[in-house]
C-alpha cells in the first residue's frame, strides 16, 4: 500500500507541476526603449544593452535583428514581446518596432485623444 500511495503522490505532484508551469523563450528585456535613436544608435550599442539577437534576417534586403521574450502558459494567458531593428549600411538603426502583450506594457500605452462630438462629420 505504501508504494501505491507514493506513486499516487508522485503522479499528483507531476500533474500539478505540468498544469501550473509555464515555458519561456528568449531573454527578458526592459520595455523602456527611449535610448534607441534612428541614424545614431548602432549595432554595437544594441548588443551592449540587449546581447546577441535571438533572430537575424532581412526585410526587403535590409538586415534585421529580432529580440523576443515569450512566456507561454497552459491554462492562463500567454504573453510575448519583441523589438525588431532594421539596419542602415553604416550599421546604425534605420527603423525599429516594439510589440508586447504584457499587461504592464499595454497599460503604459495611451490611446490618442478622442475627437470632440462637434468634430464628428456625418
Amino acid at each position: 500500500m505504501q508504494k501505491s500511495s507514493l506513486g499516487c503522490f508522485m503522479m499528483t505532484c507531476f500533474m500539478t507541476l505540468t498544469l501550473t508551469s509555464c515555458v519561456t523563450s528568449g531573454r527578458e528585456f526592459n520595455s523602456k526603449l527611449d535610448w534607441i535613436q534612428k541614424g545614431k544608435t548602432n549595432q554595437q550599442q544594441v548588443k551592449l544593452v540587449l546581447g546577441d539577437p535571438q533572430f537575424v534576417g532581412s526585410s526587403d534586403g535590409t538586415p534585421a535583428w529580432t529580440y523576443g521574450f515569450y512566456k507561454y502558459r497552459l491554462f492562463s494567458p500567454s504573453y510575448t514581446k519583441e523589438v525588431k531593428f532594421y539596419w542602415n549600411t553604416d550599421q546604425t538603426v534605420e527603423s525599429w518596432s516594439f510589440n508586447s502583450s504584457f499587461p504592464t506594457d499595454i497599460s503604459g500605452v495611451t490611446a490618442p485623444p478622442a475627437k470632440p462630438a462637434s468634430a464628428v462629420t456625418r
